[in-house]
């Protein structure tokens, strides 16, 4: 009787921790965009949040890395898995066209088996994906508010 009230704890507790890791998707891949909706959807201003054409994701136990040349330079953000902050430079552009340093800052947090990835740049703009996968389909609901207002945009990945 001890072993199996010993047995029943134990899965007791196993258990949870494994739907738990089981729920986690994998986004790791080389993301090509299909379209988005509403359709036609190019971003706000400056290349800011413009849909690269591909991208591709590596994820780990621990992070989780976005490389891409939406901006055209190649680009590589980092989402510490965790919930912490991840800060990056790289070079950009001013609206006047001048070479300028920005630092973007990045955050991930899960939401059930949903991705949400925040970035922020130094010109105080914002976006935030959530991502759902659904087989060899990405689909980004991205948010992007900057000074002048929000946008709203659904943008599908296929493998």
């Amino acid at each position: 009787m001890r072993r199996v009230v010993l047995l029943v704890a134990v899965l007791a507790l196993a258990l949870p921790a494994f739907a738990w890791a089981q729920g986690k998707a994998d986004f790791s891949g080389t993301w090509k965009y299909d379209k988005s909706e509403p359709a036609g959807y190019r971003g706000t201003g400056g290349g800011w949040a413009v849909p690269a054409p591909t991208f591709v994701m590596r994820q780990t136990g621990t992070d989780i890395t976005v490389e891409s040349d939406t901006y055209g330079k190649p680009m590589k953000m980092v989402y510490k898995l965790d919930g912490s902050d991840t800060i990056t430079e790289a070079q950009g552009e001013s609206q006047s066209g001048v070479a300028a340093v920005v630092r973007w800052r990045t955050k991930s947090r899960w939401d059930g088996n949903k991705l949400v990835l925040y970035t922020w740049n130094t010109a105080l703009n914002q976006m935030r994906d959530t991502m759902t996968l659904s087989g060899t389909q990405l689909t980004i609901a991205r948010v992007t508010e900057n000074p002048g207002g929000s946008t709203t945009t659904k943008l599908i990945y296929n493998k």
